[in-house]
């Protein structure tokens, strides 16, 4: 039997051969004249259609929505409502297949991957969706639990116990720490604490081990994803983590079994950057990273994940290579900052530079202009572009002490332009790398001093989530399957409205989070944003930043630098969708802000 349909496409290649096949038997064409209606808006559905050949337009009022080529998809949400939500006509000449909205309904019931590409909530069908990639591969490892690794049963010494007892206890038990109770406190002591303890010349079998173990426990608990374990470890530069249950210790994973568990060399990445005693050193370091990234991605490992473990790696370089050339003096009275992107803990692909140095008062150097030049210079050879606005710290706007940032900062607000705004926005996200980090407190607590008596100045701010609005239908040409030429920025169309509009509501609401995701969640917890909007925001920001993540990365394969430039004809029929959703969400994101902070009268 000829097969009607190339059932071979998303979403029907989440069924099994046998459901596509039962499926197909059920299918029927029908042919559209250039001109003729498919399916007019609001009326009744009985099939889910997938174009054979020609194209449809979809369109939402009057509005071109969507283009639809060959194998394309329309309507799903049609299939659950049973109403069309969407206008389609045929653009040519057109061939369409239908499939009985019975048969459809019936397998989202028995395909649960199959059925979220029907959801009417687009944060599930998001979540669901695009996430695919780990449901056609084994289990990427690091989605792994703490539980499901190598865990060491802990070795208890009690309170009277002496530092020759844990060394004991150590050889017996080929552990590499002991914990101790001490009281109502717990405290570790480990191989490195033994050969501290030797090295001071203390007497072992005199010394309690109490008065020598360190009583600061990291911790994971067991039902914890491995990543995060690997992250503690990261972060706090330690080479074990103590586990527990409903608060209760119930073993260490080391570092090494963590290793053996995944697949990745983030310990080397962070070993390396720690080590460095040179640019060349750090070099190393800086492109393992980029070969972490891909590997992570290849893993299936969710884009907040992947972006969390590269910004701490990338602040621990920028950190080591600020102290390989500052003198300790210098540490002592600036602090290095990152901002924007970077600031927030969202930049995974090594993009623009974004830096500033903030100086205390009364301090000066000679040698700071050339200093500031040299980490400028010495992060691009480490694979960090310059900055085009000359946003970092060679530039003396960026390079500034406390009292005259703070005057630039009111200088700023006062001008309230696009170059002004801008100035602010990354400045709202700016994060300490080293240095004497009270110097950012002080500038951050000044900034929300003076937002907050500028009410009218916030509105100002937000209005640059206007900056890149698209013009009616231009969205729905952008997302033309037969336009083979256009392209569609992703950080205009849908990053940057997202990450601006959190910045403009969190700045507003007084809000100290500066990742846009803990800015969501803080938003919605303080209820300035409705729960099923940030949901929807939430998966929404994932995704596009995940297709820039793969985007950018079959870019840096082809030898190209990334940027933010899709073309949406080459995207899968999933993809696509999920694009669609995306910036529905974005636009309807749009819509709050301008009501919120009265943009039209701006």
């Amino acid at each position: 039997m000829v097969a009607l349909i190339n059932l071979d496409h998303p979403p029907f290649d989440l069924l099994s051969p046998l459901e596509r096949e039962r499926l197909q038997n059920q299918a029927d064409i029908e042919f559209f004249p250039a001109g003729s209606t498919v399916m007019a808006r609001n009326s009744s559905v009985d099939s889910l259609f997938v174009v054979i050949k020609g194209l449809i337009h979809e369109y939402a009022a009057d509005e071109l929505r969507d283009t639809l080529a060959v194998n394309a998809v329309f309507d799903a949400r049609a299939v659950v409502t049973g109403i069309a939500s969407a206008r389609f006509e045929a653009e040519e000449d057109s061939i369409v297949g239908r499939l009985p909205r019975a048969a459809i309904l019936a397998l989202t019931q028995s395909a649960p991957l199959f059925g979220a590409f029907f959801y009417q909530d687009i944060a599930r069908r998001m979540a669901t969706l695009a996430q695919r990639p780990l449901q056609q591969q084994a289990q990427s490892l690091m989605l792994a639990r703490v539980h499901q690794a190598c865990v060491s049963a802990p070795v208890w010494q009690d309170a009277n116990a002496t530092v020759l007892d844990a060394a004991k206890a150590m050889q017996t038990h080929h552990a590499t720490s002991v914990l101790v109770r001490a009281g109502e406190r717990i405290g570790i002591f480990t191989q490195s604490d033994l050969r501290n303890f030797v090295i001071g010349g203390l007497q072992a079998s005199a010394e309690a081990l109490s008065h020598h173990a360190q009583y600061r426990l990291h911790t994971v608990d067991e039902d914890d994803f491995l990543f995060q374990a690997m992250l503690t470890m990261t972060r706090h530069e330690v080479q074990r983590v103590i586990v527990t249950r409903h608060g209760e210790v119930t073993g260490v994973l080391e570092q090494v079994e963590l290793l053996s568990y995944l697949s990745n060399h983030s310990h080397i990445v962070s070993a390396r950057i720690e080590r460095a005693q040179s640019v060349e050193e750090l070099q190393q370091a800086a492109s393992s990273m980029d070969k972490l990234v891909e590997l992570l991605h290849g893993n299936g490992s969710k884009v907040r994940l992947i972006a969390e473990l590269v910004s701490a790696l990338h602040l621990k370089l920028l950190a080591r290579l600020y102290r390989l050339l500052a003198p300790p003096e210098v540490l002592a009275h600036t602090c290095l900052v990152v901002l924007g992107s970077e600031g927030r803990g969202e930049q995974i692909l090594k993009t623009d530079q974004d830096n500033a140095l903030l100086i205390e008062d009364g301090y000066d150097h000679p040698a700071l202009p050339e200093l500031a030049n040299q980490f400028n210079e010495q992060l691009n050879r480490l694979g960090y572009p310059l900055c085009p606005g000359e946003i970092m710290v060679r530039n003396p706007r960026w390079r500034l002490s406390t009292t005259a940032f703070q005057q630039q900062i009111g200088q700023w607000i006062d001008a309230a332009d696009g170059a002004a705004v801008m100035n602010l926005a990354i400045l709202a996200d700016a994060q300490a790398v080293c240095g004497n980090t009270g110097l950012l407190e002080q500038t951050q607590a000044y900034l929300q001093r003076n937002l907050n008596t500028q009410p009218a100045f916030l509105a100002r701010f937000a209005l640059a989530v206007e900056q890149f609005d698209p013009p009616g239908g231009m969205l729905g040409r952008l997302l033309n399957a037969g336009t083979a030429t256009a392209a569609l920025d992703l950080k205009k169309a849908g990053i940057f409205p997202i990450v601006h509009g959190l910045r403009s509501l969190a700045l507003e609401a007084g809000l100290s989070e500066q990742n846009s995701y803990a800015r969501l969640q803080a938003l919605q917890q303080t209820n300035k944003l409705e729960p099923q909007l940030a949901a929807d925001l939430q998966e929404t920001l994932t995704f596009l930043q995940g297709l820039h993540l793969q985007h950018g990365l079959q870019q840096i394969s082809l030898g190209q630098s990334p940027d933010y430039l899709i073309r949406p004809d080459l995207l899968g029929t999933l993809q696509r969708e999920l694009l669609k959703d995306a910036l529905s969400v974005v636009k309807r994101f749009r819509q709050l802000l301008r009501h919120h902070f009265h943009l039209d009268s701006l």
